[in-house]
């Protein structure tokens, strides 16, 4: 039996939270206020908390954290980053889908424009959806069936269930296996409209993933020739389906099978957010800031670590210095 608050509920859960911890009211004025008692109001704030609406986080090592962020955020060249620390392995995905949903709560504003890409970490956290203001969410990409499991789209459907939330469903899967099929779906009426809905984003949230076996969601529903070929091609990373180099060229090898937001899109939203978890998807993160679709990355400790720690790729450079370079090379000739 699923005990997941409604959004309804959640969002009366995060008004409770908010008069009670930022505007200061006592557990009796709630209670008075809402016509509850404050024993009720004292089972309900404990519920924000078990549920996720109210995040607690000790601030000792607050400074040391702020510090790492920024530091990653300045070596991949970006407005900002997230730490996210990773406890136990068991429920990384769901513990970095909360962080990536946590960062949307934090900075959505009513009328905004929000797209958020299907992704298994995404909807691992789809019980913790937030309360959002009254904004439109925009699916960027459809849902993909991994092995025998049915494909889930559980984030939109419980954002959906929000009166406040306008939601844009894309009704398509993310991959298909024959380019006219993606043609044909994506000149339907309902999935055109979808796509073009992506054109203005507020605020977007995609993963990030390897080209590489385990790596990716998409990497799994290719076939073998697929993989190899985009691999021969110089993907080393892909974006909702979206495959590009080191140096953050796109890579079009699957691009007419896809259905889903275009990295142009990505790069015209006010904020894209980038989603990776694990130090082997280091590489794919560069390849993403050199893209320059990204301006937030959400991390666990191993990944930020690994991309301290390592040289920065010469190709990303390449990629980033080539229209300052070629003048110079022609001129030297």
């Amino acid at each position: 039996m699923n005990t997941a608050p409604t959004a309804r509920h959640r969002r009366f859960l995060a008004q409770l939270a908010r008069e009670h911890y930022i505007q200061g009211g006592s557990k009796v004025e709630l209670g008075k206020a809402h016509g509850l008692s404050r024993f009720q109001i004292a089972r309900l704030l404990q519920e924000a908390v078990d549920s996720g609406v109210v995040t607690i986080s000790i601030e000792a090592d607050a400074a040391e954290e702020d510090d790492q962020a920024e530091r990653l955020a300045a070596t991949l060249g970006l407005r900002s980053a997230v730490i996210v620390d990773l406890e136990h392995e068991t429920d990384a995905a769901q513990r970095m889908g909360r962080a990536a949903l946590s960062y949307v709560d934090h900075r959505a504003r009513p009328g905004m424009r929000i797209g958020l890409a299907w992704s298994r970490t995404l909807d691992a956290a789809a019980e913790f959806a937030p309360a959002l203001p009254r904004c439109t969410v925009v699916q960027l990409a459809g849902a993909l069936q991994l092995g025998s499991h049915r494909p889930s789209s559980g984030i939109f459907a419980r954002l959906g269930q929000d009166a406040a939330v306008t939601m844009v469903r894309l009704p398509a899967p993310l991959l298909v296996t024959e380019a006219d099929t993606a043609a044909d779906l994506s000149a339907l009426p309902e999935i055109s409209s979808a796509l073009a809905a992506a054109d203005d984003l507020d605020l977007a949230v995609v993963s990030v993933a390897a080209w590489a076996q385990e790596q990716s969601s998409v990497w799994e529903k290719c076939s073998p020739e697929q993989r190899a070929a985009g691999l021969a091609d110089g993907a080393v990373a892909e974006a909702s389906g979206r495959l590009f180099d080191a140096a953050g060229a796109e890579v079009d090898t699957i691009d007419d099978r896809v259905i889903a937001v275009t990295l142009e899109q990505l790069r015209n939203a006010a904020t894209t957010v980038g989603v990776a978890r694990g130090a082997q998807r280091a590489e794919a993160v560069r390849a993403a800031c050199a893209a320059g679709f990204l301006d937030v990355a959400i991390v666990d400790e191993a990944l930020a670590q690994e991309i301290l720690d390592s040289p920065r790729p010469e190709a990303q450079n390449v990629g980033q210095t080539a229209s300052q370079s070629a003048p110079q090379t022609e001129e030297s000739r």
